[in-house]
């Protein structure tokens, strides 16, 4: 049975969760975690198993030990990614198991004096990467509306691409201004892309608060610790008006020949008369 069942009242077993972040194919990587007990627990000879997609890749440093009640151990994790590693996230565990249970504390009824094992368990993460791994994100294209009503959303779309040679994720913020004072500040959900993949991001502006005249519109997109920017976008709220359908030139310039005909036409019939 694992301690934390009895935490508060029998057992402060415990060590803290591993993460190494990202890690390069090839590399070897060490982190140290504590196993924590107090006075509550008891003396016991630990063995550490390994499990998860990390398993074969991990060694601990001791495998076997003895811990007094109260006392710490520390343990040492060793990863060490191969070379030809699937890129990705990848989890595992480390679990130190207590060999023997604990004291029985008097007898149950029928005479029977019952204990209980303990265990402690570390969950692993590693993300691989490729060495000399490189973040990027390029904007391919902005599009947004020239011209928009009071209380209408604009709707603005970027096109990303990650240029990068590892997984990225990419963090967008829409901001709109008018002249030197920034009127929206609009963050966008972050988005996954895998190599050379592109994604369209879509971020959403309501003209509803602001007044007739033009804003100006960029998109920044975070990857890892560089940020790209768009190019700006105008965009005019103003009141809607009535405009004219786009003629084609031939279509003028038949109808005036048509007119000066139907002109000649007339005059001709009335000289008849």
């Amino acid at each position: 049975m694992f301690a934390g069942a009895f935490a508060g009242t029998a057992s402060a077993l415990g060590m803290l969760n591993l993460d190494f972040r990202d890690v390069e194919q090839g590399r070897t990587y060490t982190e140290a975690v504590n196993i924590i007990t107090s006075a509550r627990d008891f003396d016991n000879h630990f063995v550490v198993e390994k499990s998860g997609e990390l398993a074969n890749w991990i060694d601990v440093s001791p495998q076997d030990f003895d811990l007094k009640a109260g006392d710490t151990q520390t343990l040492t994790v060793t990863l060490t990614i191969p070379e030809d590693a699937k890129l990705g996230e990848y989890t595992g565990a480390i679990t130190a198991a207590g060999q023997s249970a604990a004291p029985a504390h008097g007898d149950t009824e029928g005479g029977a004096a019952v204990g209980y094992k303990v265990a402690t368990k570390s969950k692993l993460r590693a993300t691989v990467i490729k060495p000399g791994a490189v973040e990027a994100i390029t904007i391919l294209n902005a599009d947004a509306p020239k011209r928009v009503k009071p209380g209408s959303v604009a709707k603005i779309e970027i096109l990303i691409k990650n240029t990068g040679n590892v997984p990225a994720t990419a963090s967008p913020t829409l901001t709109v201004s008018k002249g030197e004072e920034t009127v929206a500040t609009i963050p966008g959900v972050p988005l996954e892309l895998s190599v050379d993949e592109e994604k369209t991001v879509k971020l959403y502006w309501e003209a509803q608060e602001q007044g007739l005249g033009f804003y100006t519109a960029v998109v920044a997109v975070t990857c890892g610790e560089t940020t790209t920017t768009s190019d700006p976008v105008s965009i005019e709220v103003g009141k809607s008006g009535f405009s004219l359908p786009a003629v084609p030139v031939f279509a003028v310039v038949a109808a005036i020949l048509a007119a000066v005909l139907l002109l000649r036409h007339k005059r001709g019939q009335r000289r008849k008369r």
